[in-house]
């Protein structure tokens, strides 16, 4: 069996108690980063001496996805990302479709995600929205962002720190001139959040009013937002 299971994005008190006995429990993971994930467990002073860990990325090998294919149907295994929900984002979706084919059963456990506080967040009508992940860094990459602009929904993105700049200006020479909602570091310590119009987000970043650090969520919507 495959558990897909969330971690915390940051406040290590965003786990589920269902979470914490599936760490303790069961003993296979496969992982994202190993070193991070047993860092975590560490953390939560679960003993990992007798557990096994296994990295998978997506440019894991053919011979591996069989090899996992059948540690699944041996054992239960527990799929975690760095932080949030796998797949979500992650590009993993191959080993889904694999266990639905080979009848491996799948759970999901609910819970942490950027994307759900960002669209709660964004105070605005978010009954109907797209979410897009992160633009491509170059193909079709403007192609999108125009398309982004004539949207009927409002659209959340993810963008990088050595992206988001380079997206606005993009966002802004497309004749994209409304607010943009734009949120950072959530459930941290020291989250930010703003709704700014285009001109004076890219003012404050390029005057280092606002931090470039770790991912944004941004929102992004063709209509005047008071």
């Amino acid at each position: 069996m495959l558990y897909i299971i969330p971690t915390p994005i940051w406040n290590l008190d965003d786990i589920t108690l269902r979470s914490l006995n599936l760490f303790k429990n069961i003993q296979i993971f496969l992982c994202e980063d190993t070193r991070t994930f047993k860092s975590l467990l560490k953390k939560y002073e679960i003993n990992i001496d007798n557990k096994q860990f296994f990295s998978i990325t997506s440019y894991t090998k053919t011979w591996k996805i069989s090899f996992y294919t059948k540690l699944m149907k041996e054992n239960d295994v527990w799929l975690v990302s760095e932080a949030g929900t796998p797949w979500l984002s992650d590009p993993w979706k191959e080993l889904v479709r694999i266990c639905r084919e080979e009848n491996i059963k799948i759970e999901v456990l609910p819970w942490a995600n950027a994307l759900i506080p960002a669209v709660v967040n964004s105070c605005f009508d978010t009954s109907k929205f797209i979410y897009l992940w992160f633009l491509p860094q170059k193909k079709w990459r403007q192609t999108i962002i125009k398309k982004i602009i004539s949207m009927e929904y409002p659209v959340f993105i993810y963008e990088s720190v050595h992206r988001i700049e380079k997206t606005l200006n993009q966002l802004k020479d497309s004749w994209f001139s409304w607010k943009i909602f734009i949120i950072r570091e959530i459930s941290k310590m020291f989250e930010q959040k703003y709704c700014w119009d285009i001109n004076e987000i890219i003012e404050k970043i390029s005057k280092w009013e606002f931090k470039l650090k770790w991912e944004f969520v941004v929102w992004i919507f063709n209509k005047k937002i008071i």
